[in-house]
């Protein structure tokens, strides 16, 4: 599992604003930060991926999101945002979320 910060580290490694090893600044890690709430409940709203929390994230999904938060993020850092990225990040996030188990069966009970 990833956390939140990591998401961040990211995210923002991937606009080419923080070098590998460096910590955000507080600014940088708020700005993202207040943009991950709304990025999962767009995906989940549109049916690409249904998220359990915005504080740990599985590892398998976890590029791909940060892949969608540098890329809704990159005008507020002055990056050109690569559109063909997040569409192949939607892509594979709606991908793995139809291989997802569901869980085990509910028991019902009867009246």
């Amino acid at each position: 599992m990833k956390t939140r910060e990591d998401l961040i580290r990211r995210a923002l490694g991937k606009l080419g604003v923080l070098a590998a090893g460096q910590q955000p600044s507080a600014e940088d890690q708020k700005l993202v930060g207040d943009e991950i709430g709304p990025l999962l409940s767009d995906l989940s709203i549109r049916g690409i991926y249904t998220y359990g929390s915005d504080d740990e994230f599985e590892d398998e999904v976890f590029t791909y999101l940060a892949t969608c938060l540098a890329v809704s993020m990159a005008s507020d850092f002055g990056v050109a945002p690569d559109f063909a990225a997040r569409l192949d990040a939607e892509a594979r996030l709606r991908d793995i979320a139809a291989t997802v188990d569901a869980g085990d069966p509910i028991r019902a009970n009867y009246f």
